[in-house]
């Protein structure tokens, strides 16, 4: 009992709570308390996760207002906890059972949930739902890194949801090609093959470059979106259609240099932006650089270098000898690349296989966060000897090859934009929304974590939090004498139209003799990718003619007899537009080694020539001094032969060895060297990509002869 009251109902003052009966009282509160946690806890479970932090803040919370309440209203508090202790104690036994019941089956829903749980655990994965990405080489490192945290974060109990398969694209020339003819390889009904894994996404380099191959993709069927409905159905009148979803971050070009070369150039105390390149080539001159060359991609193949172009050919108004004299030094023929990827991955291999130094004499154009993996020893695109490696501890031959950026306000913003890519066919709820998911995840997490900048040009911030990330302020730790601008201009963008026919205008026009020889002995193995002599060879010949221009003219000739096969059989000589590309590539790939061996000089010598400076591409895999008796006499035939129909020396022949011969064999060795005015060379295919070998050839032929 609480005590006698006065005739006001007020506890009489007199009386005094026995000491014994404390103890009590605060376990009776306590166990209110526990009981108003329990109430307030589960109402909070209907809004939010259950946390033991939500339930012991909600206990700490009543417990505080229990003892503010006994103090300032002590009387008060007192008749509430008696009268709350009655009502408990009158309550009790069904209480008990009401706790027991829920204790009961909260065991049985326990084990039920273990039991599904196990069950869940053992039962076997399903099919994820796959996603095809086709992106610029360029970006290939950071969205496949993406993808596999995209895999693993919407998988649940170790299987995946989706599987993400990321391929880097040919080029905009090609991936034009492919869009228009419905991703297949040839538009002919003989030739069904597909151009590759036709695309659910698609992240060109640039809105340039969507804007350019998206004009094919519509001129055949197709349909252009500039929004990114996220349920739009696909019309069933179109075949494809392009969806451009805005961009996921940036990445400005920018041109580097080798330390020796930066030295006499870095100055921390101006602006790292300078207002022009025409003005940061004048300031590496001026600091007593002297660039050979600057290193650019072959633009038919990488976006980013079509983009830079303009800027290295100065305005439309210079002249096509100004712009033909830009393009030969924006292409030295000993760095030759499809992509800034392989070009910086060559840089790599170099640096690992001796202790040489780098071309401190050329500058390299590529995006900054290219140059950003590239320095912080990051994967470098599809080839596999260029993996991750750790620079951390970096011995002083590591230090000689880090190149640093330099920044001009003319040279492109790359802004790496998201297009949907809809497959008449395929498009379904599933693929769509899984797209959707794959977007609305990169939002949470930018491409700015792996080397970009956002939207705006702006660099992330290099805070403490984003040391387990691989944002761009880290690079300043290897590069320390490289000042990185907070934000880069947008400079605006040329059509890839109006830049490949400058292009065009600015490269010597080609004329090409592709002889093939396929003697029996082309169709042993190789010694490079595992395939026959032949198919090696013309994998590389065939990305040769892909990057053609349509000026150049090129015929295709076999040079081996047999009953189904004779000596200029399947000729093609025309115009290399994409339609007679197509019917020389395919040709290529139909050949068979079935014929007889022929002497490589009457292989020469059988090349059906017209006027004009001509080259011969000759494709073999060599010949022993056996089969070709009488050497002397016959390379001296072959050196007549040159100048009755070359007296000015506009002849010129390219041995292309697959192997075993190499170049310093009889009889390559010899008839390369009889040749006049230097007419003859040799070239050993070897591990690099078909693309990057047979840009080298082509910039060979079309530049043959400089310094």
């Amino acid at each position: 009992m609480s005590g006698p009251y006065d005739g006001d109902g007020s506890r009489n003052s007199g009386r005094r709570d026995e000491p014994q009966e404390w103890p009590e009282r605060i376990l009776q509160g306590l166990l209110i308390d526990f009981c108003c946690t329990l109430v307030i806890s589960g109402g909070l479970r209907v809004f939010d996760a259950f946390s033991w932090w939500n339930a012991l803040a909600t206990m700490a919370t009543v417990m505080l207002a229990t003892v503010l309440l006994f103090a300032v209203i002590p009387g008060t508090m007192h008749g509430v906890l008696e009268w709350t202790w009655k009502a408990l104690r009158l309550t009790a036994p069904a209480t008990a059972w009401t706790l027991a019941g829920a204790a009961t089956m909260a065991l049985v829903l326990l084990a039920g949930y273990g039991a599904y749980n196990l069950w869940e655990g053992a039962r076997p994965c399903g099919q994820p739902l796959e996603l095809r990405m086709l992106t610029a080489q360029d970006s290939l490192t950071a969205l496949r890194g993406a993808a596999q945290d995209f895999e693993r974060d919407t998988g649940e109990r170790g299987c995946r949801k989706y599987s993400v398969t990321v391929v880097p694209e040919p080029g905009p020339v090609a991936l034009s090609d492919g869009f228009a003819r419905l991703w297949r390889s040839s538009v002919s009904a003989e030739n069904e093959q597909l151009f590759g894994p036709q695309p659910d996404i698609w992240i060109p380099s640039s809105t340039a470059e969507y804007e350019y191959v998206s004009h094919s993709a519509v001129s055949e069927s197709g349909r252009l979106t500039r929004s990114c409905p996220p349920t739009a159905k696909h019309p069933d009148d179109d075949t494809h259609s392009l969806e451009l979803c805005g961009s996921l971050g940036t990445s400005p070009l920018v041109l580097a240099l080798f330390p020796k070369a930066n030295a006499p150039v870095a100055d921390s105390r101006t602006d790292p932006i300078n207002s022009s390149t025409e003005d940061l080539l004048k300031t590496i001159s001026d600091a007593g650089v002297r660039l050979r060359n600057i290193a650019r991609p072959v633009p038919e193949t990488s976006g980013a270098a079509l983009a830079v172009t303009p800027v290295l050919y100065g305005p439309t108004s210079a002249g096509d000898a100004e712009a033909a004299e830009a393009e030969r030094f924006a292409e030295p023929a000993d760095l030759v690349t499809p992509d800034a990827v392989s070009l910086l991955c060559r840089f790599r291999l170099q640096m690992a296989a001796s202790g040489d130094g780098p071309p401190d004499d050329v500058a390299v154009i590529a995006p900054e966060q290219v140059l950003f993996d590239y320095d912080m020893g990051f994967t470098l695109g599809d080839d596999d000897r260029c993996h991750r490696v750790d620079l951390l501890d970096r011995d002083p031959k590591y230090r000689k090859w880090q190149l640093y950026p330099h920044y001009a306000s003319d040279l492109p913003l790359l802004d790496y934009p998201f297009v949907k890519v809809r497959w008449q066919g395929q498009d379904s709820e599933e693929r769509n929304a899984a797209v959707n998911e794959f977007r609305r995840w990169l939002k949470d997490n930018p491409l700015t974590m792996r080397g970009f900048r956002d939207r705006s040009g702006k660099a992330p911030s290099a805070s403490a939090e984003d040391k387990e990330n691989d944002t761009l302020p880290n690079i300043q730790t290897f590069l320390e004498y490289s000042k990185l601008p907070k934000k880069v201009p947008y400079p605006g963008r040329t059509g890839f139209q109006e830049i490949l026919d400058r292009i065009k205008n600015a490269r010597p026009k080609s004329s090409i003799h592709l002889m093939v020889d396929a003697s029996t002995s082309m169709g042993s193995a190789s010694g490079g990718n595992g395939g026959s002599r032949l198919g090696r060879g013309a994998a590389v010949l065939q990305s040769l003619v892909s990057q053609l221009q349509s000026t150049d003219r090129v015929d295709l000739q076999f040079s081996a007899t047999s009953p189904s096969i004779g000596l200029g059989g399947f000729r093609v000589e025309q115009n290399a537009a994409s339609a007679n590309k197509e019917t020389i590539m395919r040709n290529l790939q139909a050949m068979s080694a079935t014929g007889r061996d022929t002497a490589l000089d009457d292989i020469v010598e059988a090349t059906d020539l017209a006027r004009g400076k001509q080259e011969i591409v000759l494709l073999t895999d060599g010949q022993g001094p056996r089969s070709t008796p009488g050497l002397d006499s016959r390379t001296a035939r072959l050196s007549d032969f040159f100048r009755r129909h070359a007296p000015d020396g506009r002849l010129r022949l390219t041995v292309v060895l697959t192997g075993p011969a190499t170049c310093g064999d009889t009889p390559v060795r010899e008839i390369v060297a009889s040749l006049p005015d230097r007419a003859g060379t040799c070239v050993e295919l070897d591990d690099a990509p078909e693309a990057t070998q047979a840009a080298r050839i082509l910039s060979d032929l079309r530049w043959g002869g400089r310094a």
